[in-house]
């Protein structure tokens, strides 16, 4: 029996020689020039932590070290979502897969509604910043750029 690290960097190196075989968005994301551009940008920043970047790598790549990925290489023995688990122990719980855990997990409902309010509150903010006009009267009011004109759009 192989030790534990040695067969860890053996299922490693057979998913890297694995990852050419598959043909899935992730992979053609990759091979075409969609935004790798941003991508590169991205990694670049030195404002971003390594492991903000390690995880956006890591879930782009499917290599997320998620349970149901930790079972198929062989460093768990079942690929069940603990939350899941813990908050409902009835019941058989879901597969803990990147999906799971970014969209269905009842456990982190609750985290990922924050999240989605944070992002609405900053563009919300974004919007309100950069889509206020100043007027000569010191208001200021909504504005919305539009491509037509009020000269020339008629009803």
């Amino acid at each position: 029996m192989l030790h534990k690290t040695l067969r860890t960097r053996v299922h490693l190196k057979v998913s890297e020689l694995q990852l050419p075989l598959y043909k899935n968005h992730t992979s053609e994301f990759l091979r075409e020039d969609n935004s790798k551009d941003l991508l590169g940008k991205h990694w670049q920043d030195k404002i971003i932590a390594d492991r903000s970047k390690r995880r956006l790598l890591q879930s782009i790549s499917h290599q997320f070290p998620c349970a149901k990925l930790l079972k198929l290489w062989g460093l768990r023995d079942n690929d069940e979502c603990r939350l899941c688990k813990r908050l409902h122990p009835e019941v058989t719980p879901w597969p803990e897969s990147l999906g799971h855990i970014q969209a269905r997990c009842p456990a982190l409902q609750k985290p990922r509604i924050a999240v989605h309010h944070s992002i609405w509150r900053e563009l919300l903010t974004a919007i309100s910043r950069n889509s206020m006009e100043s007027h000569d009267d010191g208001t200021r009011k909504w504005y919305f750029p539009s491509a037509v004109s009020e000269a020339t759009h008629d009803e």
